[in-house]
């Protein structure tokens, strides 16, 4: 994921402060398990196998959670049987408030199948994010073998009832958390998801765009019937277009077959003997033990492979989000799916695409890798609210200058608060990469991003003892003046951009695209 709290912030120095961020996809289980830890450390009991206390105990919960923010640097502190890819409550869930620039209005985006612990983790969300989330999604929308694989993202889509328990017990531990802060509302809860599932090895895409609306209408709105039955939601994001689990056909790889030829780096497929086959294995197989590393490569290589097909191969239907809208006019839709740039997004709120007669429930469109890919295109997003275009602001945006140099600070002030903690090495090494991350898009299109780009890639293999904050001011020395005293709303449409796929020409203007 990208949208880290680092990344929301960064998104809030370039001027937007009024278009929702959502936090990357978080995994309820691991919520509940980083709060089983704190939990062991600031009220005792419990432990660190993060297997007990699943109830929703809200009293306990805001106890917990003042306790933290009172004291942080204990869920710093090494346990027996921690790793080092363990994450606190706080990198969870946590959101930023530097320099007095506060992140709301921010999504908080669950994913998961037991609707006990979403129920937990929403709770645990709504008591530490206090007023900053505005909303807890669940993500019925993921269509990655990882997450479908462990029958969550849009696999939920094929069990609507458990869908329907999860956001009801979601709304229960918001609901509970939130009566017991003055002051408080309790945040709203909302469903992402596609317009349904199919089988990826059984899926044809030709027969798929030669159909009309009707049956993803169908499909789509009878998960929507049995999901809001209870009226726990309020809010649908709909990607509009179907979901594909599982991997597509072998015949389908690009990297198996070069120009209509076996590649010559392909080796035969291999199968370990089994006892009791007398060594009959077809000889192009009996070829020795199974280089399982490789094997994990070419799975994983097959499995992002699928994720980005997602995104292409199934049809795009808007129309279907148009009309459910018309249909289910007691919810909110949120349009997702290839949307680029601003103009389109006002397109679909003001321009009536997905509304008619002002019955229009579409109140807006949820971006992801256009936005990632160039944040600048959307610095002057607050602008739709003042009814004007894209291209004209109320105000005056800051140049990349000027944001580059707050990040910074930022990057010095969330060092410096993790080190008072007493985080260890390969804690602020991980702090660090994802710091450094952050604004490697922010010169897209611009004399000297290349420079820029490649530069943060080099360093970044020094982030274990030199800080973020030196890394980026080495990194932008780089770029030209004129780029940097550039408004972030001013920039040169993705369109125009030249880009080279994957990264395989290194001087190309884009050295990395979020696909």
């Amino acid at each position: 994921g990208h949208t880290n709290r680092h990344y929301r912030h960064f998104v809030r120095l370039m001027g937007s402060h009024r278009a929702h961020l959502y936090t990357e996809m978080i995994p309820s289980s691991q919520i509940v398990r980083a709060y089983n830890r704190a939990r062991g450390i600031y009220l005792g009991g419990g432990g660190n196998n993060g297997s007990s206390n699943d109830g929703k105990n809200a009293d306990e919960i805001l106890e917990l959670v003042q306790r933290m923010k009172d004291d942080p640097s204990k869920e710093y502190q090494r346990l027996p049987g921690d790793t080092d890819d363990n994450l606190t409550l706080h990198q969870l869930v946590g959101t930023s408030h530097s320099s007095g620039i506060a992140e709301h209005p921010v999504v908080l985006q669950l994913g998961g199948n037991d609707s006990t612990k979403l129920g937990m983790a929403a709770a645990i969300g709504a008591a530490y994010g206090k007023g900053e989330y505005s909303e807890i999604n669940l993500n019925c929308g993921c269509p990655s073998n990882a997450v479908g694989g462990r029958a969550g993202g849009c696999a939920l889509m094929q069990e609507p009832e458990l869908v329907s328990r999860c956001v009801e017990s979601m709304n229960v531990g918001t609901q509970s958390v939130s009566s017991n802060q003055d002051g408080v509302s309790a945040p709203g809860i909302s469903v992402k998801h596609r317009l349904g599932v199919r089988d990826a090895s059984m899926y044809d895409a030709a027969a798929d765009r030669a159909k009309d609306d009707e049956e993803a209408l169908g499909e789509v709105s009878d998960f929507i019937k049995t999901v809001g039955f209870a009226g726990d939601v309020t809010k649908f994001h709909v990607h509009a277009r179907l979901g594909l689990l599982g991997e597509f056909p072998e015949g389908d790889e690009e990297d198996d077959i070069e120009g209509g030829k076996r590649s010559k780096n392909k080796r035969p497929n291999q199968s370990l003997w089994v006892p009791g086959t007398n060594g009959s294995l077809p000889k192009a197989q009996s070829i020795g033990k199974i280089d399982h590393k490789r094997e994990q490569e070419r799975a994983r290589r097959r499995a992002r492979k699928a994720t980005i097909k997602n995104r292409t191969v199934p049809p795009l239907r808007p129309n279907v989000i148009n009309r459910l809208a018309d249909e289910f006019r007691q919810y909110e839709f949120v349009s997702n799916g290839q949307i680029g740039n601003l103009d389109q997004v006002k397109a679909i709120v003001d321009e009536g695409l997905f509304g008619e007669n002002n019955s229009n429930r579409v109140i807006g469109a949820m971006v992801g890798r256009a936005a990632i890919n160039h944040p600048c295109s959307f610095s002057a997003a607050d602008t739709l609210w003042d009814g004007k275009s894209s291209s004209a602001s109320s105000r005056t945006l800051p140049t990349r200058g000027q944001v580059l140099d707050e990040y910074i600070r930022y990057c010095d002030e969330e060092e410096d608060r993790l080190a008072s903690y007493g985080a260890s090495p390969q804690v602020m090494e991980r702090l660090r990469r994802r710091l450094i991350a952050v604004p490697f898009h922010i010169f897209t299109g611009e004399d000297g991003s290349d420079k820029f780009q490649r530069h943060l890639k080099k360093l970044r293999e020094k982030s274990r003892t030199v800080k973020a904050s030196s890394i980026l001011t080495g990194a932008a020395s780089f770029v030209p003046a004129h780029s940097l005293a550039k408004q972030v709303d001013d920039f040169i449409p993705w369109e125009e951009i030249a880009q080279y796929e994957g990264g395989l020409k290194r001087g190309s203007a884009c050295q990395r695209i979020v696909y």
